[in-house]
């Protein structure tokens, strides 16, 4: 069959969904992934097809003039909150409301358009949209081929369309206005495509974390092992070499070393680990290594270094809860220590591994390099935390892994075909 799978130009979310292309072209079909302009090389990198759709996005110079507040899920209104008390109709209308234009604008009028030529050009039998890529479920629905989400975390999106109902359930007729719906209904109509739910959260989501991490939402899904992909990768030297003592990673990941956050002291990370008796790893780019100035002895910096090659010689993570990350650290039985940061699930994430004693949590406003530490040793004191990191493992390498996954999306086609 042929696959057309769809992202907006961002690595994080491109790398969700390269082992799923890979399991699908290794099962004998044929797979492009469809961007913006600025991706083509990162997924021809992947050792995938690209298909350039509309302009280029550059999101990351975007998000680095942009202000905190100003960003999807970093002010006022934000999908991620699940504080009951919050969730009044006001909040969740005026919330998608708000996302909606920011969704727009990761795949606007030139990415649909193009997107929605090709797939009526090419034809493919299943379309995969990464789950803020709106344009993919448009593109299918027009070429009248079933579409399947693919969520990179938790799905906000989901949860949230569950209580904006609920909550509209509630509200006189003349005030049920849906933002999203609207938004939705424009953008599909040049296609002829009207709006439906499964615009909004896909026919089908796959789900990339694990049954007791996700909220239960009742919408159709299909849970898949996310087998993380870190980009091209290189095993360095130093790595390939055995260490008298414990390792400790600490990284910000490849989003956030892209994006400023005022509440982020590297320094403190940093001289946090000095006196601790263990080789600490830290990615780190040259700017941040101009900002923290000297190294403690035991800190060795580099630039990159590929997770999956370095996490099995750690004993402990340190890091913002980032999902390419954590998925890293579930894969190889890592216990962590994580800073939450704001962007989508890390806050959630990070408690329900707490919770399940795999790692230990310190919120943004409470971190000192005092707790920073203080909470390393006792990370590596208490081999509960390993125990239960363990315990996760097993748990994690039992879900569906990508290529037995691929046997439900050819059911999907199969059976989806509407045209």
């Amino acid at each position: 069959m042929r696959v057309l799978m769809t992202v907006f130009a961002n690595s994080s979310h491109l790398y969700n969904m390269v082992p799923l292309a890979w399991a699908l072209t290794t099962a004998g079909h044929e797979v492009r992934i469809a961007s913006h302009p600025d991706n083509a090389q990162a997924i021809s990198d992947c050792g995938l097809t690209a298909v350039p759709v509309g302009n280029d996005l550059n999101i990351m110079q975007l998000a680095r003039s942009t202000p905190r507040e100003e960003m999807a899920n970093g002010g006022a209104l934000t999908l991620n909150e699940t504080r009951p008390e919050k969730l009044t109709w006001d909040y969740v209308h005026d919330t998608f409301a708000q996302h909606a234009q920011i969704y727009d604008y990761m795949a606007d009028r030139a990415m649909t358009d193009q997107l929605v030529e090709h797939a009526r050009q090419w034809q493919p039998d299943l379309v995969v949209w990464d789950a803020l890529t709106y344009a993919g479920p448009i593109a299918a629905a027009a070429a009248g081929v079933p579409h399947v989400r693919i969520l990179f975390g938790l799905d906000h999106i989901g949860r949230m369309r569950g209580v904006f109902h609920r909550l509209a359930e509630q509200q006189p007729a003349e005030n049920r206005h849906d933002p999203f719906a609207d938004w939705l209904g424009a953008k599909g109509d040049p296609y002829g495509v009207a709006f439906d739910e499964t615009l909004a959260t896909g026919q089908t989501s796959l789900a990339v974390a694990p049954p007791w991490m996700s909220f239960p939402t009742g919408l159709p899904t299909i849970s898949m092992r996310h087998i993380p992909f870190n980009g091209p990768a290189v095993v360095p030297d130093w790595l390939r070499e055995p260490t008298d003592r414990p390792r400790i990673c600490l990284t910000l990941g490849l989003t956030l070393r892209e994006i400023a956050d005022e509440n982020v002291s590297l320094a403190d990370f940093v001289h946090a680990v000095a006196d601790i008796d263990a080789e600490v790893v830290a990615t780190l780019s040259a700017e941040q290594l101009a900002e923290i100035g000297e190294l403690p002895d035991n800190v060795r910096a580099v630039d990159y270094v590929p997770l999956h090659a370095l996490l099995p010689t750690c004993s402990a993570l340190v890091h913002h809860g980032g999902g390419g990350t954590r998925t890293n650290a579930l894969q190889h039985g890592v216990p962590q220590l994580i800073v939450p940061n704001w962007l989508w699930d890390e806050h959630d994430i990070a408690h329900r591994l707490a919770e399940r004693g795999a790692a230990l949590v310190t919120e943004t406003p409470d971190l000192t390099p005092e707790r920073l530490r203080e909470q390393l040793r006792l990370l590596h004191s208490d081999p509960s935390f390993q125990a239960a990191a363990d315990e996760i493992q097993k748990e994690y390498l039992a879900l569906p892994s990508p290529n037995a996954t691929v046997v439900e999306l050819e059911r999907i086609a199969e059976h989806g075909r509407t045209s």
